[in-house]
């Protein structure tokens, strides 16, 4: 007697354990397969492949300007600008010779 209560209380709590535990495990299967619906949806994957492209293009466009800013010093803000030459009197122009390159050539 003894042992067939036992095995019906033992079949009573897996029973309504099991109960309890598919309930949950079924809400969550909805919830998961509502996610993977929604997800896969032909207007978010295609919001979500644009916002990926954008993201590449932004950071591609980061990366070439910062390494422009690297080789053009005048680009670079963190380097000190030119002088400007401010009184063009004092300024002594090139002295060298003038060349015709056309006269150099033999025909």
């Amino acid at each position: 007697m003894k042992r067939v209560l036992l095995v019906g209380v033992g079949a009573a709590i897996g029973w309504y354990g099991h109960s309890k535990l598919s309930k949950g495990r079924d809400e969550a299967a909805l919830r998961a397969e509502e996610a993977l619906r929604t997800s896969l949806a032909p207007e978010n994957l295609g919001r979500t492949i644009g916002e990926g492209a954008a993201n590449i293009i932004v950071e591609s466009t980061r990366g070439f300007f910062s390494t422009v800013r690297e080789q053009i010093p005048a680009l670079n803000r963190g380097q000190p600008i030119p002088p400007v030459l401010e009184n063009y009197e004092t300024v002594q122009p090139l002295q060298g010779e003038v060349t015709d390159p056309a006269a150099d050539r033999t025909e």
